[in-house]
C-alpha cells in the first residue's frame, strides 16, 4: 500500500467516475490528496462556451469535499494554474507548483487517461503512475460530456453539485392567486423538491398569531428563514426545483406592514438565483383564509402591478411570464413553460 497517493483534474464538474477513482485510489494508499487544477480564466471561457455559470474552484472544492467528508484519509487542495502556460505545455511549472501544493512525498499519481503517464514520470521519477480503466467502462462519462447536456447527464453528476446545476423556477404573484397550490402540483407532477412560503406561518409561530406586531427585524428574519429553506429544497431537487415567493415578495409585505421596505429583505433579493419566474395575476376568485389583506378586485389588481414593478425593478424582467385565467390554464401553461425550460430554453 502506498502511503501517499494523488489524483488530481479540473472536476468541472465533479461526477461519479471521478468520484469512482477516487475512492478506488483510497483504497491503495494510506493518504489520498485530491488535486483540483484551475485556471480561472481558462476555467470561465469554458463555462461561458458551455452556457453555464462559472464554476468555481471554491464551489468545485466544496461539492467533492462533501462527497467524501466522512472519509477522512482523503483531502482536497488546489493547484493553481494561472500564471502557468496551458495544457498541454507548461508541465514543468505545474510539476514544480504540484510540489508546493503536496508537500508530503508523492508514491503515486493516479490517472485515468494514458497521456498523463511518460510526462509524470519524467517529472516526478520517483513516483508510480497508476493508471485507471481509461476506458470509463463502468461510467462513460467525462466533465466536457456533461457540460454539452446537464440535465441529460444528470445521473453522472456528483448530488453534492446537483444543486447548482438544478433549474429554478419561481412562482410569485400576490394573495389568493394560487402560488401555494402551483408549486406544489409542479413539483408533485416533475418528481422534485419545493420550497414553501415561510412568511406564511411566521406570525403563527413566533408571533403568537398577532399580525399587528411584526417589527423590521422579523421581516429580515423571514427573508433569511426563506433563504435556508429554498437552499434545502434544492439539495434533494431533481433537475428542476420550485419556490413559492422570494424575498422580493417579503420585502412588498414590509411595505404593506410596516409602511417602508427594508434592506435586511432586500440583500436577500437575487434575481440571478432563478432560471424563470412564472409571474401569477389575481384573476381567481378571492378565498379568504383569515390572513389574507385585500379581498377588493380592484385593490386586488392594483397590487399585483405594484408587486410586478417591484420584480421587474430588481431584475427579475427577462425572466418573469405572467400566468392567468383559470387553474386549469396555470397549470397547462406553467407545465409548457417548465418543459420549454428543461429543454435548454430561455423564457
Amino acid at each position: 500500500m502506498y502511503k501517499t497517493g494523488v489524483y488530481f483534474g479540473r472536476f468541472c464538474p465533479p461526477h461519479r467516475g471521478h468520484l469512482y477513482q477516487m475512492i478506488e485510489a483510497s483504497t491503495q494508499c494510506e493518504k489520498l490528496i485530491v488535486v483540483i487544477s484551475d485556471n480561472a480564466n481558462q476555467t470561465k471561457e469554458i463555462c461561458q462556451n458551455a452556457g453555464l455559470p462559472y464554476i468555481s474552484y471554491q464551489l468545485r472544492k466544496q461539492w467533492i469535499s462533501q462527497q467524501i467528508q466522512d472519509m477522512e484519509h482523503i483531502t482536497v487542495r488546489v493547484l493553481d494554474e494561472t500564471d502557468i502556460p496551458e495544457y498541454p505545455n507548461g508541465w514543468k511549472e505545474w510539476s514544480a507548483r504540484m510540489r508546493m501544493v503536496v508537500s508530503e512525498p508523492i508514491d503515486a499519481f493516479f490517472v485515468g487517461d494514458m497521456d498523463y503517464q511518460q510526462t509524470l514520470e519524467e517529472y516526478f521519477p520517483e513516483s508510480r503512475v497508476e493508471l485507471f480503466d481509461p476506458s470509463r467502462t463502468r461510467y462513460p462519462i467525462s466533465a466536457s460530456d456533461i457540460r454539452e447536456n446537464i440535465l441529460g447527464n444528470w445521473h453522472y453528476i456528483l448530488g453534492s453539485a446537483r444543486p447548482f446545476f438544478a433549474k429554478k423556477v419561481l412562482i410569485a404573484g400576490t394573495e389568493s392567486c394560487g402560488k401555494t397550490t402551483l408549486t406544489k402540483c409542479l413539483a408533485k407532477l416533475y418528481n422534485t423538491s419545493w420550497s414553501e412560503e415561510v412568511g406564511r406561518y411566521y406570525a403563527r409561530d413566533y408571533l403568537g398569531n398577532d399580525e399587528t406586531i411584526f417589527t423590521d427585524i422579523d421581516f429580515g428574519r423571514i427573508a433569511h428563514l426563506q433563504f435556508e429553506q429554498d437552499y434545502h429544497a434544492l439539495r434533494s431537487a431533481n433537475k428542476v426545483c420550485f419556490f413559492d415567493t422570494d424575498a422580493t415578495y417579503t420585502d412588498y409585505f414590509s411595505e404593506l406592514y410596516m409602511g417602508h421596505r427594508n434592506p435586511l429583505v432586500q440583500a436577500y433579493i437575487d434575481p440571478s438565483r432563478y432560471d424563470l419566474l412564472l409571474y401569477l395575476l389575481p384573476d381567481v376568485r378571492w378565498v379568504s383564509d383569515g390572513q389574507r389583506l385585500h379581498g377588493e378586485q380592484e385593490k386586488r389588481m392594483k397590487l399585483s402591478k405594484h408587486l410586478q414593478d417591484m420584480y421587474e425593478a430588481h431584475g427579475f424582467g427577462d425572466k418573469l411570464v405572467v400566468v392567468s385565467g383559470t387553474y386549469n390554464d396555470r397549470l397547462t401553461h406553467a407545465i409548457r413553460l417548465v418543459d420549454n425550460l428543461l429543454r435548454g430554453n430561455r423564457p
